[in-house]
């Protein structure tokens, strides 16, 4: 496979930062991996989209991220993978879900919790979908259960329904150093950090870059599961035999065809 591209988003203009997207590009296992080149935000943007960079890894300043137009926001760990959403999901993104954890992810059939403060409209969605779809869903359950006895653990994946400060309550009660923003569903591969870069001085010689490069790294997970998936599902086998049936109707319509000239 030809080693990737990709491209990842300046995190200031100050020595400090210059210093830490260098540290980034120049890392031997990033080196390894991948080539990665460093644009302002809209300019990489434009090489994602002609196509000159295989993946999108952004590095933003701020509390806010802003999610490409269209995209579902995947927060991965090393536990399991959430899925913050404001609303109670209908079975369509239920299915939409699984089948992006089963080709960006390689998960397959992923078991799915569902995470809310509170009563679903329909207590029985969790075994509906189940049932119908053949997907392994499983809840609702409270903030305290699914953080009781290592819970998090059971599942590929959890839906959480409600506010930021939910999604912030799980992902803090996992101790987990770096999380990692996906967009799914954009037809390309973009993360980002979960938390925003603050940059400082660092101690002369020590340059802990670790959270910075696991975006890099889920990016091109991604891209090597897309591969794999999508092969996988290609009708790889040509026709080992020849069908004399093909070659009788040529001759017959030649025939045909020879006697219609000589009637004319």
């Amino acid at each position: 496979m030809e080693k990737l591209k990709i491209a990842v988003t300046t995190i200031g203009t100050d020595a400090v930062s210059e210093s830490r997207i260098r540290s980034i590009c120049e890392d031997p296992v990033v080196l390894d991996l991948c080539t990665t080149a460093v644009y302002e935000k809209e300019e990489a943007l434009r090489e994602l989209s002609k196509g000159n960079v295989n993946a999108l890894v952004l590095y933003p300043s701020t509390e806010s991220v802003k999610r490409p137009v269209e995209s579902i926001e995947f927060i991965v760990t090393d536990k399991t993978i959430f899925i913050p959403i404001s609303k109670e999901p209908s079975i369509e993104e239920i299915v939409q879900y699984r089948d992006i954890l089963e080709r960006d992810f390689d998960i397959h059939s992923p078991r799915i919790a569902i995470v809310l403060e509170g009563n679903m409209q329909n207590p029985d969605f969790a075994n509906q979908i189940t049932t119908e779809q053949g997907i392994n869903t499983y809840g609702p359950y409270t903030l305290e259960q699914i953080l009781a006895e290592d819970a998090i653990n059971h599942f590929d994946c959890i839906v959480i329904i409600g506010d930021t400060v939910l999604e912030q309550h799980i992902i803090a009660g996992l101790s987990q150093d770096a999380p990692v923003r996906f967009f799914a569903n954009t037809g390309t591969v973009v993360t980002s950090t979960y938390h925003p870069v603050l940059m400082k001085e660092e101690e002369e010689g020590v340059t802990d870059i670790s959270e910075l490069t696991h975006p890099i790294y889920i990016a091109i997970d991604v891209i090597r599961n897309r591969i794999l998936y999508d092969k996988a599902r290609q009708n790889p086998l040509p026709k080992l035999f020849r069908d004399k049936r093909d070659d009788r109707k040529k001759d017959d319509a030649s025939q045909n065809k020879l006697n219609s000239q000589n009637e004319e």
